[in-house]
């Protein structure tokens, strides 16, 4: 009897504090000190990884960059020109398979570069050229505008007119940051850091790209992991695959 009595004392206090926390729920924080404890946060990570979708040549484009925020090494691919392509950026050098889409998308129609293009399809080609150029900018750009509080969006998301409601990213639980004209939208973890979980609508300050050509939303997949990023092997240099 005394069992069943406090099993029964139990699920009444447990129903009872489950009622309280329905009906008490958790404030929620201002936009500016959401948003500023984020770009605090993302200047301190040192490896990201990225989903990004929207339009590159008018066509959907959908693109997944990891590794070092630094540069080296770092990876990149996904859907492009209408085409899919992967890039891998390690020891300063840059490694590139596309297919025949993507690569013939890049080569401006002739029937030698059309040639070309068929060649080095679905192959890694080494770059020509030891250094990686600006191609590792990527994360390293990214995070830079995130910090930037000039940036046309960022002062959207840190306005006193931006709202902050509840919501789920990938099963995360988030405060959703929306500027008051609702072109801005941001995702924010529940968690101290507030990590950046996905953003929509947000644009780079000097960015020049057309609607036909920039990415809409990008997710904020992991962050300050290693992800074993190597060079790929069998990977060919262009004068080669003209050899055969």
């Amino acid at each position: 009897m005394k069992l069943r009595s406090t099993a029964a004392a139990v699920a009444i206090a447990a129903t009872a504090t489950m009622g309280l926390a329905a009906c008490g729920g958790e404030e929620a924080p201002k936009a500016k000190d959401a948003w500023n404890a984020s770009q605090e946060s993302a200047g301190k990570y040192k490896s990201m990884e990225i989903k990004g979708s929207g339009k590159s040549s008018g066509k959907p484009a959908n693109v997944n960059v990891k590794g070092d925020v630094d540069g080296d090494p770092q990876t990149f691919g996904g859907e492009l020109e209408g085409g899919k392509m992967e890039a891998v950026l390690v020891g300063n050098k840059a490694y590139i398979k596309g297919d025949s889409t993507y690569w013939k998308s890049l080569s401006g129609g002739s029937s030698a570069t059309s040639a070309m293009a068929s060649l080095m399809a679905d192959k890694w080609v080494a770059s020509p050229n030891n250094d990686a150029g600006s191609a590792d900018d990527t994360l390293k750009s990214l995070v830079k505008e995130l910090k930037d509080d000039n940036n046309e969006s960022n002062k959207k998301l840190l306005s006193d007119k931006a709202t902050v409601t509840e919501d789920k990213v990938d099963g995360k639980d988030a405060w959703k940051i929306e500027s008051e004209d609702k072109k801005v939208t941001a995702w924010v973890s529940k968690e101290d850091t507030r990590d950046v979980l996905k953003v929509e609508g947000w644009e780079a300050k000097n960015s020049s790209s057309s609607s036909n050509d920039q990415m809409t939303t990008v997710t904020f997949v992991s962050h300050d992991k290693d992800y074993g990023i190597k060079a790929p092997s069998g990977a060919k240099k262009m004068t080669d695959l003209i050899k055969g």
